[in-house]
């Protein structure tokens, strides 16, 4: 009796401490509550822009090429071998400076030749002046018939006329041989020589190319849409590949005839250039201002956003937190790639650059160090 209730209590101890043991086990494992994490959205110094205030004007984006608003090409005025040439490209001239000298051999020969034939002519020309005085005389006193009268007097008028041809042809043979030293009809700066000592040159051959770069013109055009809005006297701001600085230009001239296939027109811009930094034939890239200059709070053009209705909206941070904004936009500048706010912003506002999509709304932000 005895020994079965020992037995018996320890079978009741022992399922106690497996019991206990159970418990405390399962408590152990069963996972701890945790507390949930709000997303947030990490953005760099350059995904995000301040609101300021500038000045900005609406223009065109246009394209050209710079041209030498003086230049000129120099031909030879008379067939010769070229005898000598005193500058190259590059160099510059002043009006009435000796550039090229062309043989003179048989252009004084020629003159040489028209000379005399100009003083046969006047030989000729004193003797029938003489015959018709003489005959003048014989004819009052009717010892020259009309007809022999009239026939002297027009020998002498040939004779005459004669005379005044050959001097005409002396001044030709004397400009040939002026024309022999080419000098120049304008300062500028030699862009082109075609020629080079020993060659032949027939006349009108160019000889070589003078640029005048104290002013330059753009040549550019402009789109169909944008023609109403184009007037003489316009702004244009530019820049040339390889220049730091922005340069500016008026329209001068407006081609009045559009071009017939893109419908586009051509105008026409002075370039003040007193310095010559900018060369001709260059490529230009700039902006045509079709709108007075406007003074406001002004973004850059990434950070606005067009909603279903293309009401336009930006992305502003408020309190570490991202906000949709709609604003209401003014004059556009592609140029500096910034557009004017009207309504929506305030000076100091922070908008975003980033994309982002319509979830972010609230969304809180870290700014990534």
């Amino acid at each position: 009796m005895t020994n079965k209730f020992v037995f018996t209590a320890l079978v009741l101890a022992i399922s106690t401490v497996l019991i206990t043991g159970c418990g405390e086990s399962s408590q152990a494992k069963s996972p701890a509550p945790t507390t949930p994490v709000t997303p947030s959205l990490e953005l760099a110094s350059a995904d995000i822009a301040t609101v300021h205030e500038s000045t900005l004007q609406a223009g065109v984006s246009i394209t050209g090429q710079l041209e030498a608003f003086n230049h000129t090409t120099v031909q030879a005025q008379v067939g010769a071998n070229v005898a000598n040439v005193l500058v190259r490209e590059g160099e510059a001239v002043k009006a009435g400076q000796i550039l090229v000298q062309l043989a003179t051999q048989d252009l004084t020969s020629r003159l040489r030749q028209a000379e005399a034939a100009l003083a046969s002519a006047k030989s000729e020309a004193i003797l029938a002046n003489a015959i018709q005085e003489r005959n003048e005389q014989l004819h009052k006193e009717n010892y020259v018939s009309d007809i022999d009268y009239k026939r002297g007097a027009a020998e002498a008028n040939a004779r005459a006329e004669n005379v005044k041809a050959q001097q005409s042809l002396v001044a030709i043979a004397r400009k040939a041989l002026n024309d022999a030293v080419v000098t120049a009809p304008m300062s500028g700066i030699i862009a082109k020589r075609y020629i080079q000592a020993g060659q032949t040159v027939a006349m009108n051959a160019p000889l070589l190319d003078i640029v005048d770069l104290s002013e330059l013109e753009l040549t550019a055009i402009i789109p169909a849409e944008q023609v109403a809005a184009l007037k003489v006297g316009q702004q244009v701001k530019f820049t040339v590949q390889g220049f730091s600085q922005q340069f500016t230009g008026k329209v001068s001239r407006v081609n009045p005839v559009a071009e017939a296939g893109t419908r586009a027109v051509t105008f026409y811009a002075k370039v003040p250039n007193p310095h010559q930094t900018l060369k001709a034939g260059l490529f230009v890239q700039g902006q045509l201002a079709v709108a007075d200059a406007e003074t406001g709070l002004v973004i850059p053009n990434g950070a606005i956003r067009y909603d279903e209705q293309k009401q336009p909206y930006v992305w502003t941070l408020v309190q570490k937190k991202l906000i949709k904004q709609v604003i209401t936009l003014g004059t556009v500048d592609n140029t500096l790639n910034q557009t004017l706010v009207k309504t929506g912003l305030n000076a100091g506002d922070v908008v975003v650059l980033a994309q982002l999509t319509a979830q972010v709304a609230n969304m809180p932000i870290k700014m990534a160090e």
